[in-house]
Protein backbone atom coordinates (compact mmCIF):
# COMPACT_ATOMS: atom_id res chain seq x y z
CA UNK A 1 0.00 0.00 0.00
CA UNK A 2 1.17 3.69 -0.39
CA UNK A 3 1.26 6.46 1.75
CA UNK A 4 1.18 9.55 -0.07
CA UNK A 5 4.01 12.16 1.15
CA UNK A 6 1.01 14.36 2.39
CA UNK A 7 -0.41 11.51 4.33
CA UNK A 8 3.05 10.85 5.82
CA UNK A 9 3.62 14.71 7.47
CA UNK A 10 0.54 14.50 8.56
CA UNK A 11 1.81 11.67 10.96
CA UNK A 12 4.98 12.83 11.79
CA UNK A 13 3.46 16.20 12.74
CA UNK A 14 0.46 14.23 14.63
CA UNK A 15 3.56 12.34 16.80
CA UNK A 16 5.77 15.47 17.25
CA UNK A 17 2.19 16.85 18.74
CA UNK A 18 1.62 14.26 20.89
CA UNK A 19 5.44 14.77 22.41
CA UNK A 20 4.69 18.04 23.09
CA UNK A 21 1.79 17.60 25.01
CA UNK A 22 3.33 14.84 27.01
CA UNK A 23 6.32 17.03 28.08
CA UNK A 24 3.63 20.20 29.43
CA UNK A 25 1.83 17.47 31.73
CA UNK A 26 5.35 16.04 32.56
CA UNK A 27 6.25 19.84 33.55
CA UNK A 28 3.73 21.35 35.45
CA UNK A 29 3.73 25.41 35.34
CA UNK A 30 6.38 26.13 37.42
CA UNK A 31 8.95 23.22 36.52
CA UNK A 32 11.44 23.65 33.34
CA UNK A 33 14.08 21.01 32.53
CA UNK A 34 16.70 19.89 34.66
CA UNK A 35 20.06 21.80 33.43
CA UNK A 36 23.14 19.26 34.40
CA UNK A 37 25.39 21.81 33.80
CA UNK A 38 23.85 24.93 35.72
CA UNK A 39 21.93 23.40 38.38
CA UNK A 40 24.88 22.32 40.42
CA UNK A 41 25.28 26.59 41.20
CA UNK A 42 21.61 25.80 43.39
CA UNK A 43 23.39 23.26 46.05
CA UNK A 44 22.77 24.02 49.48
CA UNK A 45 25.31 23.18 52.95
CA UNK A 46 23.50 22.36 56.09
CA UNK A 47 24.93 24.15 58.58
CA UNK A 48 24.82 23.64 62.66
CA UNK A 49 23.63 26.91 64.09
CA UNK A 50 25.04 28.18 67.33
CA UNK A 51 26.33 31.36 69.23
CA UNK A 52 28.50 33.21 68.18
CA UNK A 53 30.16 37.23 68.34
CA UNK A 54 28.88 38.77 65.39
CA UNK A 55 30.10 42.24 64.61
CA UNK A 56 33.54 44.12 63.83
CA UNK A 57 36.05 44.46 67.13
CA UNK A 58 37.97 47.24 64.45
CA UNK A 59 37.26 50.68 65.45
CA UNK A 60 36.86 51.92 61.21
CA UNK A 61 33.60 49.45 60.56
CA UNK A 62 30.99 51.53 58.36
CA UNK A 63 27.41 51.11 58.32
CA UNK A 64 27.41 49.45 61.88
CA UNK A 65 29.94 46.95 61.32
CA UNK A 66 31.80 47.56 64.75
CA UNK A 67 28.34 47.08 66.38
CA UNK A 68 29.00 43.43 68.48
CA UNK A 69 26.59 41.24 70.05
CA UNK A 70 26.36 37.92 71.06
CA UNK A 71 24.10 36.64 68.48
CA UNK A 72 22.53 32.96 68.17
CA UNK A 73 21.02 30.88 65.30
CA UNK A 74 19.22 27.62 64.36
CA UNK A 75 20.60 25.27 62.64
CA UNK A 76 19.90 26.22 58.38
CA UNK A 77 21.41 25.08 54.48
CA UNK A 78 22.43 28.23 52.57
CA UNK A 79 23.76 28.16 49.04
CA UNK A 80 27.21 26.80 48.15
CA UNK A 81 27.31 30.01 45.69
CA UNK A 82 25.46 32.93 45.00
CA UNK A 83 22.61 32.62 42.96
CA UNK A 84 23.51 32.48 38.96
CA UNK A 85 22.09 34.06 35.86
CA UNK A 86 21.69 30.76 34.79
CA UNK A 87 19.38 30.25 38.10
CA UNK A 88 17.52 33.22 37.85
CA UNK A 89 16.50 32.47 34.05
CA UNK A 90 15.13 29.49 34.59
CA UNK A 91 12.83 31.02 37.32
CA UNK A 92 12.00 33.81 35.31
CA UNK A 93 11.35 31.43 32.11
CA UNK A 94 9.08 29.59 34.77
CA UNK A 95 6.96 32.49 36.51
CA UNK A 96 7.00 34.69 33.48
CA UNK A 97 8.84 36.96 36.22
CA UNK A 98 9.57 40.59 35.58
CA UNK A 99 12.28 42.58 37.98
CA UNK A 100 12.21 45.38 39.52
CA UNK A 101 14.94 46.88 36.83
CA UNK A 102 12.59 46.05 34.18
CA UNK A 103 10.10 47.60 35.99
CA UNK A 104 11.94 51.07 36.01
CA UNK A 105 13.04 50.46 33.02
CA UNK A 106 16.59 51.53 33.91
CA UNK A 107 19.39 49.77 36.46
CA UNK A 108 23.07 51.53 37.60
CA UNK A 109 26.37 49.62 36.03
CA UNK A 110 29.67 50.69 36.60
CA UNK A 111 31.29 53.46 34.22
CA UNK A 112 33.99 50.97 33.14
CA UNK A 113 32.03 48.74 31.87
CA UNK A 114 29.64 50.82 29.65
CA UNK A 115 29.77 51.47 26.19
CA UNK A 116 31.04 54.85 25.25
CA UNK A 117 28.11 55.45 22.90
CA UNK A 118 25.79 54.78 25.78
CA UNK A 119 27.81 56.71 27.93
CA UNK A 120 27.72 59.82 26.36
CA UNK A 121 24.17 59.51 26.07
CA UNK A 122 23.76 60.55 29.81
CA UNK A 123 23.47 63.77 30.91
CA UNK A 124 24.32 63.80 34.53
CA UNK A 125 25.67 61.24 36.78
CA UNK A 126 25.49 60.18 41.01
CA UNK A 127 26.73 62.89 42.56
CA UNK A 128 29.77 61.59 45.07
CA UNK A 129 29.97 58.54 42.79
CA UNK A 130 30.45 59.10 39.13
CA UNK A 131 31.69 55.61 38.41
CA UNK A 132 27.90 54.49 38.82
CA UNK A 133 25.46 55.43 35.18
CA UNK A 134 21.86 55.16 35.62
CA UNK A 135 21.71 52.69 32.47
CA UNK A 136 18.47 52.22 30.19
CA UNK A 137 16.99 48.80 29.94
CA UNK A 138 20.01 47.28 32.09
CA UNK A 139 19.08 44.72 33.99
CA UNK A 140 19.75 41.42 34.93
CA UNK A 141 19.99 39.29 31.49
CA UNK A 142 21.66 42.48 29.86
CA UNK A 143 23.56 44.10 32.67
CA UNK A 144 25.50 46.92 30.48
CA UNK A 145 22.22 47.50 28.67
CA UNK A 146 21.08 47.68 25.24
CA UNK A 147 23.50 45.11 23.51
CA UNK A 148 25.04 43.22 26.36
CA UNK A 149 24.24 39.85 27.35
CA UNK A 150 24.28 36.69 29.81
CA UNK A 151 25.14 34.34 27.16
CA UNK A 152 28.70 33.64 27.90
CA UNK A 153 27.95 34.78 31.93
CA UNK A 154 25.71 32.00 32.95
CA UNK A 155 27.79 30.76 35.93
CA UNK A 156 28.44 34.50 36.85
CA UNK A 157 26.11 35.90 39.93
CA UNK A 158 22.78 37.17 38.53
CA UNK A 159 22.79 40.90 39.20
CA UNK A 160 20.53 43.57 38.99
CA UNK A 161 18.31 41.74 41.12
CA UNK A 162 16.62 43.92 44.36
CA UNK A 163 15.35 42.61 47.74
CA UNK A 164 11.84 42.63 46.26
CA UNK A 165 13.28 39.96 43.35
CA UNK A 166 15.79 38.11 45.54
CA UNK A 167 12.75 36.97 47.93
CA UNK A 168 10.63 36.08 44.74
CA UNK A 169 13.06 33.75 43.34
CA UNK A 170 13.79 32.20 46.71
CA UNK A 171 9.95 31.09 47.38
CA UNK A 172 10.14 29.87 44.15
CA UNK A 173 12.33 27.14 45.44
CA UNK A 174 10.75 27.02 48.55
CA UNK A 175 13.79 28.99 50.07
CA UNK A 176 14.56 32.52 51.87
CA UNK A 177 16.73 35.11 52.07
CA UNK A 178 19.17 33.99 54.76
CA UNK A 179 19.05 36.53 57.73
CA UNK A 180 21.99 39.02 58.78
CA UNK A 181 22.86 36.49 61.59
CA UNK A 182 22.63 33.68 59.44
CA UNK A 183 25.05 34.92 56.68
CA UNK A 184 27.56 36.07 58.84
CA UNK A 185 27.51 32.25 60.47
CA UNK A 186 27.53 30.84 57.24
CA UNK A 187 30.39 33.40 56.26
CA UNK A 188 32.79 32.72 59.11
CA UNK A 189 33.17 29.33 58.32
CA UNK A 190 34.03 28.26 62.55
CA UNK A 191 36.23 30.17 62.80
CA UNK A 192 34.97 33.59 65.22
CA UNK A 193 37.24 36.87 65.74
CA UNK A 194 38.65 36.70 62.26
CA UNK A 195 38.33 39.06 59.81
CA UNK A 196 37.99 36.68 56.47
CA UNK A 197 36.12 33.38 55.94
CA UNK A 198 39.59 31.42 55.74
CA UNK A 199 41.68 33.57 58.62
CA UNK A 200 42.96 36.77 59.79
CA UNK A 201 45.34 37.63 57.32
CA UNK A 202 44.22 39.18 53.86
CA UNK A 203 45.02 36.76 50.76
CA UNK A 204 44.95 38.73 47.38
CA UNK A 205 43.48 35.42 45.49
CA UNK A 206 40.98 34.58 47.30
CA UNK A 207 38.18 36.86 46.66
CA UNK A 208 37.06 39.71 43.97
CA UNK A 209 37.66 42.77 45.05
CA UNK A 210 39.44 46.06 43.25
CA UNK A 211 42.88 46.03 43.97
CA UNK A 212 44.62 49.25 42.67
CA UNK A 213 43.72 52.61 42.38
CA UNK A 214 39.86 53.31 42.40
CA UNK A 215 38.58 53.48 40.21
CA UNK A 216 40.86 55.00 37.58
CA UNK A 217 42.87 51.70 37.51
CA UNK A 218 42.45 48.20 38.63
CA UNK A 219 45.58 46.00 38.48
CA UNK A 220 43.60 42.46 38.74
CA UNK A 221 45.64 40.89 41.19
CA UNK A 222 42.95 38.95 41.96
CA UNK A 223 42.49 38.12 38.10
CA UNK A 224 39.42 40.17 37.55
CA UNK A 225 38.23 43.39 36.74
CA UNK A 226 34.54 43.57 37.78
CA UNK A 227 32.34 40.45 38.30
CA UNK A 228 33.65 37.15 37.89
CA UNK A 229 31.91 33.68 37.99
CA UNK A 230 30.73 32.42 41.60
CA UNK A 231 33.50 29.64 41.21
CA UNK A 232 36.71 31.78 40.28
CA UNK A 233 37.91 31.00 43.31
CA UNK A 234 38.24 27.90 45.89
CA UNK A 235 35.88 27.39 48.25
CA UNK A 236 36.28 30.16 50.68
CA UNK A 237 36.42 28.97 54.30
CA UNK A 238 35.75 25.24 56.08
CA UNK A 239 32.09 24.98 55.08
CA UNK A 240 33.11 24.90 51.65
CA UNK A 241 31.26 28.05 50.63
CA UNK A 242 31.98 29.85 47.40
CA UNK A 243 32.17 33.98 47.39
CA UNK A 244 30.64 35.17 50.23
CA UNK A 245 33.12 38.18 50.39
CA UNK A 246 33.99 39.75 47.29
CA UNK A 247 32.00 39.77 43.72
CA UNK A 248 28.52 41.50 44.21
CA UNK A 249 26.94 42.11 47.70
CA UNK A 250 24.19 39.95 48.80
CA UNK A 251 20.64 40.47 50.29
CA UNK A 252 19.17 39.78 53.30
CA UNK A 253 15.99 39.77 55.17
CA UNK A 254 16.97 41.66 57.36
CA UNK A 255 15.90 45.39 57.69
CA UNK A 256 19.08 47.77 57.98
CA UNK A 257 20.25 49.52 61.34
CA UNK A 258 23.19 51.80 61.59
CA UNK A 259 23.31 50.87 65.29
CA UNK A 260 22.18 47.16 64.93
CA UNK A 261 20.76 45.04 68.49
CA UNK A 262 19.48 41.25 68.61
CA UNK A 263 15.99 43.11 67.84
CA UNK A 264 17.27 44.26 64.59
CA UNK A 265 18.79 40.95 63.62
CA UNK A 266 15.25 38.65 63.26
CA UNK A 267 13.99 38.85 59.52
CA UNK A 268 11.59 41.31 58.12
CA UNK A 269 8.62 40.88 55.08
CA UNK A 270 8.76 43.06 52.09
CA UNK A 271 5.01 42.73 52.15
CA UNK A 272 2.51 44.97 49.69
CA UNK A 273 1.91 47.12 52.75
CA UNK A 274 5.41 48.34 53.11
CA UNK A 275 6.90 51.01 49.84
CA UNK A 276 9.95 48.95 48.53
CA UNK A 277 11.56 52.17 48.10
CA UNK A 278 11.16 53.81 51.66
CA UNK A 279 12.31 50.29 53.53
CA UNK A 280 16.13 49.28 53.79
CA UNK A 281 17.70 46.00 53.98
CA UNK A 282 20.94 44.78 54.82
CA UNK A 283 23.37 43.61 51.96
CA UNK A 284 26.81 41.71 53.26
CA UNK A 285 30.03 40.74 51.63
CA UNK A 286 31.31 43.86 49.73
CA UNK A 287 31.75 43.70 46.25
CA UNK A 288 34.69 43.87 43.05
CA UNK A 289 34.72 47.51 43.61
CA UNK A 290 35.74 47.25 47.57
CA UNK A 291 38.66 47.17 49.21
CA UNK A 292 40.90 45.39 51.50
CA UNK A 293 40.78 47.83 53.88
CA UNK A 294 38.08 50.16 53.68
CA UNK A 295 40.65 52.76 52.12
CA UNK A 296 37.84 53.61 49.16
CA UNK A 297 34.38 52.08 49.46
CA UNK A 298 34.11 49.62 51.75
CA UNK A 299 36.73 47.22 53.41
CA UNK A 300 35.87 43.50 51.94
CA UNK A 301 36.03 41.22 55.32
CA UNK A 302 33.08 38.87 57.34
CA UNK A 303 31.68 41.32 58.78
CA UNK A 304 31.06 44.40 55.91
CA UNK A 305 27.53 45.60 55.34
CA UNK A 306 26.01 48.22 54.31
CA UNK A 307 21.71 49.16 53.69
CA UNK A 308 19.54 49.49 50.17
CA UNK A 309 16.52 49.94 49.70
CA UNK A 310 14.72 46.95 48.81
CA UNK A 311 13.87 48.08 45.48
CA UNK A 312 17.46 49.14 44.40
CA UNK A 313 19.36 47.21 42.30
CA UNK A 314 22.87 47.76 40.27
CA UNK A 315 25.29 45.84 38.33
CA UNK A 316 26.98 44.42 42.09
CA UNK A 317 24.31 43.44 43.41
CA UNK A 318 23.29 39.55 43.60
CA UNK A 319 22.13 37.35 46.30
CA UNK A 320 21.64 33.24 47.67
CA UNK A 321 19.21 31.75 49.43
CA UNK A 322 18.54 29.97 52.52
CA UNK A 323 15.91 27.26 54.42
CA UNK A 324 15.47 26.55 58.16
CA UNK A 325 16.40 22.62 59.36
CA UNK A 326 15.13 21.00 62.26
CA UNK A 327 16.90 21.66 65.71
CA UNK A 328 19.63 19.22 66.02
CA UNK A 329 20.65 18.73 62.72
CA UNK A 330 24.74 17.40 62.51
CA UNK A 331 27.25 19.60 61.97
CA UNK A 332 29.33 20.37 58.66
CA UNK A 333 32.44 19.81 59.70
CA UNK A 334 35.00 21.48 58.45
CA UNK A 335 37.88 20.09 56.43
CA UNK A 336 41.21 21.50 58.28
CA UNK A 337 42.78 24.47 58.57
CA UNK A 338 43.50 26.74 55.03
CA UNK A 339 47.00 28.29 54.98
CA UNK A 340 47.44 31.94 54.12
CA UNK A 341 49.41 31.28 50.57
CA UNK A 342 49.58 35.05 50.22
CA UNK A 343 51.82 38.07 51.85
CA UNK A 344 49.88 41.63 53.18
CA UNK A 345 49.45 43.31 49.91
CA UNK A 346 50.67 46.89 50.63
CA UNK A 347 48.45 50.11 51.50
CA UNK A 348 46.37 51.44 48.82
CA UNK A 349 45.98 55.24 48.39
CA UNK A 350 43.12 57.14 50.02
CA UNK A 351 40.31 57.78 47.91
CA UNK A 352 36.79 59.17 48.17
CA UNK A 353 33.70 56.82 48.81
CA UNK A 354 29.76 57.54 48.42
CA UNK A 355 29.71 60.85 50.65
CA UNK A 356 28.85 59.88 54.23
CA UNK A 357 25.16 59.33 54.77
CA UNK A 358 24.51 58.74 51.47
CA UNK A 359 22.11 56.21 50.38
CA UNK A 360 22.78 53.90 47.12
CA UNK A 361 19.43 53.60 44.97
CA UNK A 362 18.04 54.64 42.41
CA UNK A 363 17.17 58.13 41.93
CA UNK A 364 14.75 59.78 39.60
CA UNK A 365 15.75 58.95 36.16
CA UNK A 366 14.39 62.42 34.99
CA UNK A 367 16.86 64.02 37.41
CA UNK A 368 19.91 62.03 35.73
CA UNK A 369 19.26 61.54 32.30
CA UNK A 370 16.30 63.18 31.39
CA UNK A 371 14.78 59.10 30.77
CA UNK A 372 12.98 56.43 31.76
CA UNK A 373 9.68 56.54 33.90
CA UNK A 374 9.25 58.20 36.42
CA UNK A 375 8.91 57.14 39.88
CA UNK A 376 8.06 58.14 43.12
CA UNK A 377 10.20 58.46 46.05
CA UNK A 378 13.59 58.07 44.11
CA UNK A 379 15.06 61.43 44.47
CA UNK A 380 16.82 61.00 48.08
CA UNK A 381 20.58 59.70 47.50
Amino acid sequence: MKIGAFTMLTIYSSLAFMVLISLSHALSKDEVPADPVFDKYEEMVALPGGKFMMGSSKSDGKDGESVQRKVTVKPFKINKYPITAASFRKFVRAKKYKTDAEKYSWSFAFDAFVPEAIKNTIEQRLPGAPWWIPVQNAYWRQPEGKGSGIENRLNYPAVHISNVDARAFCQWHGWRLPTEPEWEFAARGSLEGKEYPWGKKFEKNRMNIWQGKFPEKNTKADGYHGVSPVDAFPPQNDYDLYDMIGNVWEWTSTKFSATPSAKDDAPSPAGEEENPSQVRFVLRGGSYIDSKDGKFNHATRVTTRMGNEADAGSDNLGFRCAVSLPTGTSEKKPKGKKKNADKVAKEEPTVTELPEGAKFVRPNPADLNGKGKKKKNRNEL
